[in-house]
């Protein structure tokens, strides 16, 4: 006799209880006992990937004095939030990108503790949160925490978890910048036991929602985390096809690539569908809402939002349709490639890692053996008298400068650029500027121009235009006043400092001293 158990779920908004056994066969091997058992393992697992967060948030009493008012488990949430914001990005976030992207909220912070903000202080928090994430304080390796496990017949199994949080990559230029690892995309994004696919779906349906309930405000900022969710899983199927192009045998052509590549494709379709949708509820919405309000600006930033993500899943559909041709021309290329020479070891996990727990002895005699045969083989220089002469009667090189001359901005001849624009590209891009009645940013004009449908051309006058008020020496009549933020553009053609856009004839902000 099967002992009953209760399902609650929420369905349609309405709260339903049913018994999950009378679903099954009389003769289902399922039991209470068993699927609680899996739950119970695996809601552990998912928590214990938090640990380190925990970790970091206890430790702030503990920290130097001039340090404690700093909240370092917002600061380390940040910190994710801002290497997910740029992952997949030309522009993809180092540590000097992550010192810029914290200083306002670490000025702020500074300033509820009635200390004036300190740039030497930022960098000394920073570095404990990043230090934290990326677990130096064991060599940077993985996380490694032990959990108990039940087996099905009732023994008491101890294993242990191993995950990291943030690790350096190599952008295209060569350059270091941080990745989330798949962990902390699922930490961060995914609601605990909800994959990635599930809780994409999940934010376009809300986006959905609020733009057809008129919260415009609370659709934008659902809206950007679409984005962000769109570039990780872009990011985590585009690493399927690196992979299979850099070593084929790091990859499940078998059995996992082709089920992971149909499911994405039935994915995409949905979600290319469901964002259409909301394209379309944006307009309609634009059109019944006054140009320049803060409920138009919004519904603008989330038609930018989501035809971004549009665009982002038709590529990489594209991608995906000849998934099956790559793996094919790289089955080809490495046929004939030794075995040796295409299984390359893992740097960090099977060379540094082992090596930073040695002593430093056993170091030095593998190092003195294994880098003579990394080295190319070099020449024994030799006097040469004409090299000599030549480099005595060279003449001295300038000394080299550790700073920057900073000019001032000459926007004067923006004017003249204007002049190959037609005049009536110039009207319709000067009456946008004429009709802000709220103080608004760059990004969010570009966005609201797009939305009703300006030409690129357009908007390049809108730029040379805010450029051009941007100078404060010009004699002429401004048509909007034009000051410097502390963020960068949002958009997906211009790149540089954000700035603050603000009617003329309302009343300057106060200066802070």
């Amino acid at each position: 006799m099967r002992t009953k158990a209760l399902y609650h779920t929420w369905e349609m908004g309405c709260y339903v209880s049913m018994d999950i056994f009378s679903l099954l066969p009389d003769d289902a091997p399922v039991t209470s006992d068993e699927m609680r058992n899996d739950a119970l393992v695996k809601r552990l697992r998912v928590l214990l990937h938090a640990f380190p967060l925990f970790a970091l948030g206890q430790s702030d009493t503990r920290r130097d004095e001039s340090l404690r008012h700093y909240d370092t488990l917002t600061i380390a949430l940040k910190i994710l939030d801002i290497v997910a914001e740029r992952m997949g990005m030309e522009f993809e976030a180092d540590r000097e990108y992550v010192d810029f992207a914290l200083s306002s909220l670490l000025e702020a912070m500074d300033r509820k503790a009635g200390l004036v903000p300190d740039k030497g202080r930022h960098l000394q928090i920073v570095d404990r949160v990043l230090a934290a994430l990326k677990n130096d304080a064991d060599a940077r390796r993985p996380f490694r925490l032990p959990y108990t496990q039940i087996e099905p017949d009732g023994a008491i199994v101890q294993r242990q978890i191993e995950f990291r949080l943030i690790q350096d990559a190599f952008n295209l230029n060569g350059e270091t910048v941080m990745h989330l690892t798949n962990e902390a995309v699922n930490l961060y994004f995914n609601a605990l036991e909800l994959d990635l696919e599930d809780s994409q779906a999940a934010t376009e349906a809300i986006v959905h929602s609020q733009m057809c309930r008129g919260k415009f405000d609370e659709a934008r900022r659902s809206a950007h985390f679409a984005v962000r969710q769109s570039r990780l899983y872009c990011d985590r199927l585009r690493r399927v096809l690196r992979d299979t192009q850099r070593d084929i045998s790091r990859v499940d052509w078998v059995e996992g690539a082709p089920k992971l590549i149909d499911e994405a494709m039935n994915h995409i379709d949905v979600r290319l569908d469901v964002e259409r949708n909301i394209i379309v509820t944006a307009s309609e919405r634009l059109e019944a809402l006054v140009p320049g309000t803060p409920e138009s600006i919004s519904v603008a930033r989330v038609y930018a939002a989501i035809q971004y993500c549009i665009e982002t899943h038709t590529v990489l559909q594209r991608e995906l349709m000849t998934a099956r041709t790559t793996f094919l021309d790289s089955q080809a290329q490495q046929a004939f490639v030794s075995g040796q020479i295409s299984a390359m070891p893992d740097l960090m996990r099977e060379v540094v890692e082992p090596m930073m727990a040695m002593q430093t002895l056993q170091v030095l005699e593998i190092v003195d053996k294994t880098v003579p045969y990394l080295m190319a083989p070099k020449i024994p220089t030799q006097l040469s008298l004409p090299s000599l002469f030549d480099g005595l009667l060279r003449p001295r090189r300038a000394p080299k400068r550790d700073w920057i001359d900073i000019e001032m901005l000459d926007a004067s001849h923006y004017a003249g650029e204007l002049a190959k624009y037609s005049e009536e590209d110039r009207n319709v891009s000067e009456h946008l500027l004429r009709s802000i009645v709220e103080r608004t940013t760059l990004s969010d004009l570009l966005a609201y121009a797009r939305a009703r449908r300006f030409t690129s051309t357009q908007c390049e006058i809108i730029i040379l235009l805010v450029m051009q008020h941007f100078d404060i020496e010009s004699t002429e009549t401004p048509i909007v006043r034009v000051e410097k933020a502390n963020t960068l553009v949002v958009d997906a053609e211009y790149f540089g400092d954000e700035v603050w856009i603000t009617p003329a004839s309302s009343r300057p902000r106060a200066q802070t001293p």
